[in-house]
């Protein structure tokens, strides 16, 4: 029996296991070891275990476990031992997502790169399959392309595994949004897991999306847009003779943020009984938590909360066994859970008291609500998976995300504040080489001095620096460097008018914000004003060369990974989607109204001006930034006469870093040349 395949049924084992006995507090955090490198291994490694689903009766779990870069779906407890029903090498096809249809049987979404028309695009599938690894539908969905002659399908529908809803007393029968007949326009269907049956449940009402089923499993509301206008449908349940018929809920132009700060909704799910949603809306500004009474014809609002200063983003929580919605779990500064239920938040704070110090939320239920899975974070560390068994009191450690990684000295990300030079109020997170930071706080010195810096804009750019377990910033901090992360301009979570004062200003303030906070480190005696890189990824990567440009006597170096570097280019390339105005358009600029301000923010345009060695790492698989925007840097470094520059291209590798050997690659390669440049 390989190493591997031990370890995998070593973590299986654990996962009912501290079911049924107490838990025994950790042991206090020792000393810190001296310093010594971190292996890239334990930060590139994929989490050990992830998408934890209790099953409805509780008797079991399944999940999936990461082993030396292969995934493996497991199945554990049911008085068996556990039970590997699925694996992939994550060459082509990933697990995307994993739910129970009943406890004996188990929905698997898997995702796989393909081309349409010459046009690169990412499929879904969903399998089905029991708990024993048995009785396996490779391709459920199939059923639905073959119904009676008028309704079968006119499109193979790209993805097919959108579950949006099921019905309680059917558990092997869920509602998949499926677009058979018009491309991006999906109906509704019933689904039976086991048998592949299905039967049209709700016609699209033209551009919907989206769709969204209430907890009895009547599809109740959809969203989607025609162009620039958004729209939200909702169907109200009936009441006093009023019938029960689909009307606007929302209906405004994405691109107008006047239309946006009245109509913006964005639905987060039905409480137990209909007539109410739950939905993020705009209030002074930034959204906030609100209740709709679908019954007043009206569709008031009630704000049960909102910040001040940040965006309510959350997710929220259900009692399990009545579906009743009794709190969010959300995010402004910092993660915060609000409960409006007593007997939840009582729940709650013996969950706290159990694993004090901590950040605990319950991430499965069986259907009853004895029994949960949860998901508790220490700080920036990686999060560790536990059960806990309401009835007896007992809770047993599953498994840590990132074992490797457990009892290794890591960084605690600080959150900083500074203006931009006009002004604007920014925030984001330093995160100090862990050894300095103990040194630092033993002597009682209010910060580390003059270290090389690596500024590391996030990607999006419509996304947000939190402070928590961020590898590559882990990584970097692990090799004695310095982290920023700023949240310029454009980023979510700050407010409408934040999130739009980044709107088609790629290269610009945008660019002038990072720039402005790593002289601010400066200023602040942390950061050597001569050793100091730009790197990122996505967006993040885009920045990184822009940086190059716009500023070459502030960074010594710059990487790129992923990132785009002709806009013009990557305008043409996105018109191949839908969804182009509101997306790629509304956030970058028009292909010909904008084209000379899209030329000057262009780096592959203006690879004549850097004059720092390049890193340039792309996938050639990347869906979302495709990999000729590297080509074509690379190519431009080139011609250039830029002999310090580097290409290099990962044959199977995505986006987003799916395989574990990609990590590696990456890692390794940044780690080389950031320590030529910066050491």
């Amino acid at each position: 029996m390989s190493v591997a395949f031990r370890r995998l049924r070593r973590l299986a084992a654990l996962c009912l296991a501290g079911s049924g006995i107490a838990f025994a507090a950790e042991p206090p955090d020792s000393p810190p070891p001296p310093p010594a490198p971190i292996p890239v291994q334990a930060f590139a490694e994929l989490p050990a275990i992830e998408m934890l689903r209790m099953s409805p009766d509780g008797r079991g779990a399944a999940m999936v476990q990461n082993v030396e870069g292969k995934s493996y779906v497991v199945v554990s407890g049911f008085g068996n031992k556990p039970k590997i029903v699925l694996r992939t090498d994550n060459d082509k096809y990933i697990v995307s997502s994993l739910r129970w249809a009943g406890n004996k049987r188990l929905l698997i979404g898997a995702f796989f790169p393909d081309h349409r028309r010459g046009v690169a695009t990412g499929e879904t599938r969903l399998i089905a399959i029991d708990p024993d690894g048995s009785n396996l539908k490779a391709d459920l969905a199939s059923a639905l392309q073959n119904g009676p002659f008028f309704e079968r399908q006119r499109h193979m529908p790209q993805y097919q595994d959108r579950i949006v809803g099921a019905l309680r007393d059917e558990p092997e029968t869920v509602l998949i949004a499926y677009d058979a007949q018009s491309p991006g326009q999906p109906d509704v269907y019933r689904l039976d897991a086991r048998t592949g049956r299905s039967r049209l449940l709700q016609r699209n009402l033209g551009g919907i999306r989206h769709w969204m089923a209430d907890p009895q499993g009547v599809v109740r509301l959809g969203s989607g847009s025609t162009r620039t206008t958004l729209r939200v449908m909702v169907k109200p349940p009936e009441s006093q003779g009023r019938p029960s018929e689909w009307a606007a809920l929302a209906t405004y132009d994405g691109t107008d943020p006047t239309e946006a700060r009245r109509q913006a909704l964005t639905p987060l799910g039905f409480d137990a009984d209909p007539r109410f949603l739950y939905a993020l809306a705009p209030v002074d500004g930034r959204n906030a938590l609100v209740r709709i009474d679908l019954q007043d014809p009206a569709f008031p609002r009630q704000t049960l909360l909102a910040d001040a200063r940040f965006d309510i983003r959350g997710d929220l929580i259900r009692d399990p066994a009545t579906q009743r919605v009794v709190g969010i779990e959300y995010r402004t500064d910092v993660p915060r859970l609000l409960y409006w239920d007593d007997a939840a938040r009582q729940r709650q704070d013996a969950l706290d008291r159990a694993l004090p110090k901590r950040g605990n939320r319950i991430v499965s239920d069986d259907e009853t609500g004895q029994r949960s899975i949860v998901l508790s974070v220490q700080g920036s560390r990686p999060p560790k998976y536990y059960t806990m068994d309401w009835a007896s009191g007992t809770l047993g450690l599953i498994s840590d995300t990132h074992p490797a990684l457990e009892k290794q000295p890591l960084a605690t990300p600080k959150r900083v504040a500074l203006r931009s030079r006009d002004g604007l109020q920014l925030e984001g997170y330093l995160t100090l080489p862990p050894a300095r930071e103990a040194k630092a706080e033993m002597a009682g010195a209010p910060s580390a001095h003059s270290l090389p810096t690596i500024m590391l804009p996030h990607g999006g750019p419509a996304s947000i620096n939190t402070g928590s377990y961020d590898y590559w910033a882990q990584f970097f901090a692990s090799r004695g460097w310095a982290v920023l992360q700023i949240n310029f301009r454009g980023s979510i979570g700050y407010g409408q008018d934040f999130r739009e004062a980044g709107r088609r200003r790629w290269g610009l303030e945008m660019q002038d914000d990072l720039a402005d906070g790593l002289r601010w480190l400066v200023e602040q005696g942390i950061a050597d004003p001569q050793r100091a890189c730009i790197v990122g990824g996505s967006y993040g990567g885009y920045a990184a060369l822009m940086g190059a440009v716009k500023d070459p006597t502030l960074y010594r170096c710059a990487i790129s990974f992923a990132g785009p570097s002709d806009l013009r280019d990557l305008l043409s390339h996105s018109q191949n989607y839908m969804g182009y105005e509101l997306g790629a358009e509304a956030e970058i600029g028009t292909w010909w109204g904008d084209r000379e301000k899209l030329r000057q923010t262009s780096p592959a345009l203006r690879a004549a001006e850097i004059r720092v060695p390049v890193l340039l790492v792309h996938g050639a698989n990347d869906l979302i930034v495709p990999v000729e925007q590297s080509r074509d840097m690379a190519e431009a470094l080139k011609k250039a006469n830029r002999t310090d520059a580097r290409y290099v291209e990962l044959p199977l590798g995505d986006h987003r870093l799916s395989r574990e050997e990609d990590r590696v690659r990456v890692l390794t390669e940044m780690e080389q040349f950031l320590r030529k440049n910066l050491e």
